[in-house]
């Protein structure tokens, strides 16, 4: 898994100068154990970081959509739920919007970072044969595909909301988590940190991630929306 994740993230930043506009991400991570990837990996953690730095002065967020089946949800056990949740926290702290398609017709579309104007690059190593799959596509009729794609996300996404605390709440409604026993334990655990209960001894490896996430979600339980 770290290989994969770490070569397409590497990908990615090293194509980000060929992207004119500003652009939206597509993963294909369904389950805790690929989402919790996001929350430990030390490269997942500063790729997120660089690209929110890069983007930051833009008028409009960043957006990314997850690919996730219903099947997936209803057969995740609780602490997978949970993972999941807490990574698109760690996306919305960020000032990355999520959205979510549950339809099954896009769950074999490859993950991607679309620029509407240039070109899409190809980033993928959730449930593939391979290692990792990347590429830069061109192609006018994948790049209206991908487009379609992510407008179909955006106008139907599962966790819609204006603000991000409305967007995790819809989210841990749709994954069946207690939405105020998970802001409490998340509140504990941001306070207490989580390296004083698992502390990585590896560079590669980072609690950054889940304390990040936890803080975050913490703070939006106390904002309506």
């Amino acid at each position: 898994m770290w290989l994969g994740s770490e070569f397409c993230a590497r990908h990615i930043l090293r194509h980000c100068d060929t992207l004119a506009g500003l652009p939206a991400f597509w993963t294909r991570e369904q389950h805790g154990e690929e989402a919790s990837t996001w929350l430990l990996f030390t490269h997942k953690y500063d790729y997120l970081k660089h690209l929110a730095d890069r983007y930051r002065s833009r008028a409009e967020p960043m957006t990314r959509t997850f690919s996730i089946t219903e099947t997936a949800i209803t057969t995740s056990p609780p602490r997978e739920r949970v993972l999941l949740l807490l990574a698109v926290a760690l996306m919305e702290s960020f000032g990355i919007q999520v959205n979510l398609c549950l339809d099954p017709a896009y769950r074999q579309l490859e993950g991607f970072v679309l620029d509407r104007q240039r070109c899409a690059i190809i980033a993928n190593w959730v449930d593939i044969d391979a290692v990792w799959h990347v590429d830069v596509n061109t192609n006018k009729p994948d790049l209206q595909r991908y487009a379609d794609a992510l407008d179909h996300a955006q106008a139907r996404s599962a966790i819609a909301a204006k603000t991000p605390t409305g967007r995790l709440t819809a989210l841990a409604g749709l994954l069946d988590l207690d939405w105020q026993w998970l802001t409490h334990r998340c509140g504990e655990l941001a306070a207490y940190g989580s390296a004083g209960i698992a502390d990585p001894h590896s560079r590669l490896l980072s609690t950054a991630g889940v304390d990040r996430a936890c803080g975050y979600v913490a703070t939006v339980a106390t904002h309506n929306g």
